[in-house]
């Protein structure tokens, strides 16, 4: 009977936690950054073959690596990889610009063609 009662007990606990486990979980958008003093952003793409660009002008990682490290009023920094770059370069990349800028790098993806 205490075993009846036990598995009573777990199926009851595992049905009243379904909703929980099956519901979708929506990433919370990042709290709006304009309460913070930076600069005009800035967006960088990262191209394949280690192509780079900052607002749309051709730069070299070297110099974007100097400049991140070395600017401090460039405010916030978005980064626009390229679709055709793997997940696993897209994290490199995103973890090197982090560890240079002293501000905030927001990854921001590419949005699919319509279909």
């Amino acid at each position: 009977m205490p075993s009846l009662l036990a598995l009573t007990l777990l199926v009851c606990g595992a049905v009243a936690s379904l909703p929980l486990v099956v519901l979708r979980t929506v990433p919370k958008s990042q709290p709006p950054l304009a309460e913070q003093p930076l600069g005009s952003p800035h967006w960088i793409v990262e191209a394949p073959g280690d192509r780079w660009f900052v607002d749309g002008d051709a730069i070299s990682r070297r110099d974007l690596a100097n400049r991140l490290h070395q600017d401090g009023d460039q405010g916030l920094q978005h980064f626009l990889p390229s679709a055709a770059l793997s997940m696993g370069d897209v994290k490199r990349s995103l973890q090197w610009l982090r560890h240079l800028s002293a501000h905030p790098v927001l990854l921001d993806l590419p949005e699919e063609g319509p279909s």
